[in-house]
């Protein structure tokens, strides 16, 4: 007993020790403990040109031509491209990148602040500043804000995003709900997701038409005309609105015999009939049970998902409703952009890239063909293909058009960007860049 209790006196008096230690500053060993247990081990192998730690987990990444924004929870930053060295940071809510490679700009704002502001990113400097929008879009050409003079009386505004110079105003009236934040939903498709890679949050093409669904209506705005149509879109009990194309989709699903009674038909914005499919034939709108629909359609702003009745996919071109693709059964589409679609087989062992075309929509053209685990992802991230690979764990980036292995590595890690020179990897705080050169 005697021997215990001098045990527990030497750590006592150890401890004693160190507390006069580190409060003198004479020695403080924390920092390096710290840092030891904070150490990451490589995030790829081979190991990638940098990879640096951040503060926090990432909200949203960003590629750019020489840089790399990152969004947090309450600040953005932005890091050199080549090096993983930070370059600026500043506190904000949300942000989001807009315009083209040559005047990209990082917008960025406080939650329930009217306003934002635009940040150099290659600098951190302020641009300029606004005070009265209420939400922003971003798109790589104009910067859509919209600011509200009395709850019932909005102005939605297109802007060069660098400059702040209006291309185009049109009323709208109260938005109807508080947004105060970057993209907020709007009623157009949605690109198909995959596992463990990111969401793609470099600025896109604007769509042909904008639906804004404002108390219980679709507003439809053109921006080539710059202005909204005359009359809102009241959609049906059992009617959702999808705006994709130039064309206003309206999806009717009714409840009969036990299943849905499902009715998709294109309009413009006169209101004129365009092109329907056929009867039972659906965009996979209808989310959980009976036949209410939650979801919004799966594509671009050019070309659709669809199912046929036999369960068959298939992928529509929004103009004229035309199918460009057909999947043999059990065959389906996991990633599409304007040109092109990736079809995973019925034994999930084997991925096909197809490139389609409006102009010829029975006879898409099949580019190359690669055999993949079942359990593997892949998406189309700027101009690449992305493969998430299983057993090992991997991700291989594939040239879209020959199916080339542009650059393969083993990792755990989640992808998130990608671009023709590089993909941007990330593991909880850290991030890793890997050039295909």
């Amino acid at each position: 007993m005697a021997q215990g209790r001098a045990g527990a006196g030497w750590l006592v008096a150890g401890a004693v020790a160190l507390t006069v230690l580190v409060s003198t500053g004479v020695w403080n060993p924390f920092p390096d403990l710290w840092n030891w247990i904070n150490t990451s081990g490589p995030i790829a192998d081979p190991a990638a040109r940098w990879q640096e730690r951040l503060g926090g987990t990432p909200q949203t990444v960003t590629l750019l031509p020489d840089h790399i924004v990152v969004e947090h929870r309450d600040s953005v930053e932005a890091l050199s491209r080549g090096s993983g060295r930070r370059v600026w940071s500043t506190p904000a809510d949300w942000a989001a990148v807009a315009g083209p490679p040559e005047r990209t700009v990082v917008v960025a704002g406080k939650l329930l602040v009217k306003g934002y502001q635009v940040i150099d990113p290659a600098t951190g400097l302020v641009i300029r500043r606004d005070e009265k929008a209420s939400a922003v879009w971003t798109f790589d050409d104009q910067l859509l804000e919209v600011s509200c003079r009395t709850p019932q009386d909005c102005v939605l505004t297109s802007r060069e995003p660098a400059s702040g110079d209006e291309k185009w105003s049109t009323g709208l009236p109260g938005m109807g709900f508080v947004l105060f934040a970057d993209n907020p939903e709007l009623l157009g498709s949605v690109p198909l997701g995959a596992d463990r890679i990111a969401p793609s949050h470099e600025p896109g093409k604007m769509p042909q038409l904008l639906g804004f669904p404002i108390d219980g209506k679709v507003y439809v705005v053109s921006p080539a005309l710059g202005e909204a149509t005359r009359e809102p879109v009241e959609p049906g009990r059992r009617e959702r609105i999808v705006v994709a194309g130039g064309r206003v989709l309206h999806s009717v699903a009714t409840p009969r015999d036990g299943g849905c009674d499902i009715q998709v038909t294109a309009r413009d914005t006169g209101g004129g009939k365009v092109w329907s499919i056929p009867k039972g034939q659906h965009l996979r709108t209808i989310g959980g049970g009976g036949c209410d629909q939650r979801d919004q359609p799966a594509g671009t702003d050019t070309v659709l998902v669809s199912v046929l009745p036999d369960g068959r996919e298939q992928l529509i071109e929004t103009g004229l409703g035309r199918p460009v693709l057909t999947c043999a059964t059990g065959e389906h589409i996991v990633a599409v952009d304007a040109q092109r679609a990736l079809v995973r087989s019925a034994d999930g062992k084997k991925l096909t890239m197809y490139e389609h075309d409006a102009d010829r929509p029975t006879k898409p053209k099949q580019l190359w063909t690669r055999k993949v685990n079942p359990e593997a992802s892949a998406a189309i991230r700027g101009g690449v293909v992305v493969l998430v690979d299983r057993a090992p764990d991997r991700v291989i980036v594939l040239d879209p058009g020959t199916g080339r292995v542009r650059r393969e590595v083993r990792t755990e890690a989640e992808v998130l960007a990608a671009d023709a020179k590089g993909l941007l990897l990330g593991q909880r705080r850290d991030l890793g860049y890997l050039a295909f050169d």
